[in-house]
């Protein structure tokens, strides 16, 4: 499982580096429109929509929404900030509901508040993203790649020293220790990056602060679409990366990180 794994993410990750660092913000853009129209077919699923016919409306109603949010957002830049501060208070209510509720009974039919739902949790990382890229390539590599080295970190300390389980009702295999290995690696991977960033001492304090931030909500989007899945008895979103499952199966995290991640750095310091 973990071969298949990394020979999936290699090319994957490399395809989507050389996208970042060499690609115009309309061709960017268009690709961000492609994974959320993917993203939109799976949540469709996790909704409890199974006729294929709806589930393709589904997604391409969610790729419009988004397509139009963002020449709203390019004609009216002001209204950015207060979709990101929503999209931040609904993630703080979501990890609350998680770990006082967790997961409802195998849900049948279709549920209209987690297909109102979709729109809210998928929107604003893309408008998000598509702000850090206008400003700085740099900065839009790091953003996503700060969760990358999240995943990495909090899988091999999760294996090595996982004792205590961080949310078993939601995800068994994720533990405290992996959730701290996290931390510690994006931590060492921001102190790093200052320098590629040439930013000064308190600055540098600033990123490890938002590294940590963004690192602890992105836990809370892969723990909160675990609660979706087995709300659905799925084990994966899709099938779309072997190895992997479905998109939104490698961008729970981001979902619910970018948003707070451009917040807490548009407040601590403005992109460079």
């Amino acid at each position: 499982m973990l071969k298949q794994r990394i020979l999936t993410a290699i090319p994957l990750a490399a395809l989507v580096i050389w996208g970042i660092l060499t690609q115009a913000s309309d061709v960017i853009f268009y690709a961000l429109i492609t994974v959320i129209v993917i993203s939109g077919w799976e949540w469709a699923r996790l909704s409890g929509i199974k006729n294929i016919a709806y589930r393709i409306i589904y997604a391409a109603l969610i790729g419009t929404l988004v397509f139009v949010s963002q020449q709203y957002i390019v004609k009216y830049p002001e209204l950015l900030n207060p979709v990101l501060l929503f999209s931040v208070i609904f993630w703080l209510i979501a990890i609350y509901y998680m770990f006082s509720k967790g997961p409802k009974a195998d849900a049948e039919g279709i549920s209209l508040f987690k297909v109102i739902l979709g729109p809210i949790v998928l929107l604003p990382p893309i408008l998000a993203l598509m702000e850090i890229r206008d400003q700085s390539s740099l900065w839009l590599f790091y953003c996503l790649s700060i969760i990358w080295v999240a995943d990495i970190g909090a899988y091999f300390s999760g294996k090595r020293f996982g004792k205590n389980k961080l949310a078993p009702n939601l995800s068994p295999g994720k533990t405290k220790e992996g959730l701290y290995g996290a931390v510690f690696a994006t931590a060492i991977y921001s102190y790093l990056a200052s320098f590629v960033f040439e930013l000064q001492t308190i600055e540098t304090l600033l990123l490890l602060i938002i590294a940590a931030l963004a690192t602890y909500i992105s836990v809370a989007g892969d723990l909160f679409f675990s609660l979706l899945k087995r709300e659905q008895n799925l084990k994966d979103t899709g099938n779309i990366l072997p190895g992997h499952g479905g998109i939104l199966d490698r961008i729970d995290s981001i979902t619910a990180a970018v948003p707070v991640f451009y917040i807490a750095l548009s407040l601590m310091y403005p992109l460079h």
